[in-house]
């Protein structure tokens, strides 16, 4: 293995190591050598891999937020029509690789510092434009303009509001459940 593999993969396991930190410790408290003992690596590790605590918790926000596009791509994928596609792009939301406590609470963590942290903050926003972004496109198909921007925003706030209650520790709200819920938005935007 080369020495760029290496490196690599040294990023991904930082990743990896600071998701699971986050998610036991919180946000505060996962410190540099905490991410580090998990990963298996020394804390100055970390510093030639990124500038700061603040990079390395950025480049886990980027890498939770690829996730997230990948699956929607996937969903959408095997859509065969424009309905089936928005449908795919809401329960993508809601597939069980992302939709599970440990996914849901890093992201909450990450989500709360956002006012505060200008690279979340963009990660954010970008991460919202692109769920618009995307029900728009297949809701301007068959909504009237007018019709298709308040879906978006009432299926945009019914996610941000399933994941912020799947976050919280003890949720019983199951990924299927959720999905249901929030296509039944869809059906009721779909009635005549």
């Amino acid at each position: 293995m080369g020495r760029a593999e290496k490196k690599l993969l040294r990023k991904q396991s930082l990743i990896e190591a600071t998701i699971i930190c986050v998610n036991k410790y919180g946000y505060a408290e996962s410190t540099i050598q905490r991410i580090a003992a998990v990963a298996g690596l020394t804390g100055g590790t970390i510093y030639r891999h990124f500038d700061n605590k603040h990079d390395l918790f950025e480049a886990t926000m980027r890498h939770l937020l690829k996730l997230v596009l990948t699956e929607e791509q996937r969903a959408v994928a095997v859509a065969q029509t424009d309905t089936d596609r928005l449908k795919g792009v809401i329960s993508s939301k809601f597939a069980p690789a992302l939709f599970n406590s440990e996914f849901c609470t890093v992201w909450l963590h990450f989500w709360a510092h956002a006012q505060s942290n200008p690279g979340f903050s963009r990660i954010e926003r970008l991460s919202d434009r692109l769920l618009r972004r995307s029900l728009n496109r297949y809701a301007k198909r068959f909504m009237p303009p007018e019709d298709a921007e308040a879906f978006v925003s009432e299926i945009s706030l019914i996610v941000d509001g399933l994941w912020i209650a799947h976050a919280q520790r003890g949720s019983e709200l199951t990924s299927q459940m959720a999905d249901e819920i929030a296509q039944g938005c869809l059906r009721s935007h779909l009635q005549p």
